[in-house]
């Protein structure tokens, strides 16, 4: 009995069947985990890409505005912000999959803030050139409510209230303007809001905010105003 067991043993040791299913059992979760790690990191790169374009091609469609006849000030109605809002979904297709995993419509998923700066002079003492911002005051004309977004909203820019200096290289802010920017003409400005859920895993991971700014001088006018004629709503002049 003790030899057959002895037996048993020694070929239970040696015995090899099984084992490739073993490995693969171990290997496998960690090759799904990287796979789809590797999956999200790239969606995230590309959704960053896209809001970057997305600020970059509606900032250059409402700095193009060209003012009337004899006139240095080029205005933008209700109309033009919701033609170049509704742009969006274009360059960014994958709104229309976020909207719908999230059950709300697209332009819920994306937070985009249009506001147009006026710089008025208060001194003449600036020696630097490149920063003339102690020599301006930054002035909201008009902002936006962006996606039905509250005056509290992370890019909602307040009337009423200066922009302040900020470096260069800060994030983007709702109360501040990049120092380089700071000189007598105009700036259109749009901030960019969205917040990239992981689609695996997205009850244990958190969201990532991706944030993006564009500030663009006009370029065939020294301010773009905003006609409050058949306004919905969308823009609000200070």
């Amino acid at each position: 009995m003790r030899a057959g067991l002895t037996l048993r043993l020694r070929r239970f040791r040696s015995a090899e069947d099984g084992l490739a299913a073993v490995e693969l059992a171990l290997i496998l979760p960690v090759l799904m985990v990287i796979m789809l790690g590797g999956i999200q990191l790239v969606a995230y790169i590309n959704a960053t890409r896209k809001a970057e374009l997305v600020v970059q091609s509606i900032s250059q469609m409402i700095s193009q505005s060209q003012p009337p006849g004899g006139s240095t000030v080029a205005t933008v109605n209700a109309t033009d912000l919701h033609f170049s809002f509704d742009a969006a979904l274009v360059l960014f297709p994958y709104l229309m999959v976020e909207g719908k995993r999230r059950n709300t419509a697209w332009s819920q998923v994306i937070t985009i803030n249009y506001a147009s700066i006026q710089f008025t002079q208060t001194a003449t003492n600036c020696s630097d050139s490149t920063d003339l911002s102690a020599c301006y005051r930054a002035d909201v004309v008009w902002t936006s409510t962006g996606t039905q977004q509250p005056a509290s909203g992370a890019a909602y820019r307040p009337c009423g209230t200066p922009q302040i200096a900020a470096a260069n290289t800060a994030p983007p802010s709702r109360t501040a303007l990049p120092r380089s920017i700071f000189g007598p003409a105009g700036v259109v400005v749009i901030d960019v809001v969205f917040a990239f859920t992981p689609t695996f895993g997205a009850r244990y991971l958190p969201s990532l905010t991706i944030s993006r700014s564009a500030y663009v001088q006009p370029r065939y006018a020294t301010l773009v105003d905003y006609d409050i004629t058949n306004n919905d709503g969308i823009a609000s002049k200070c």
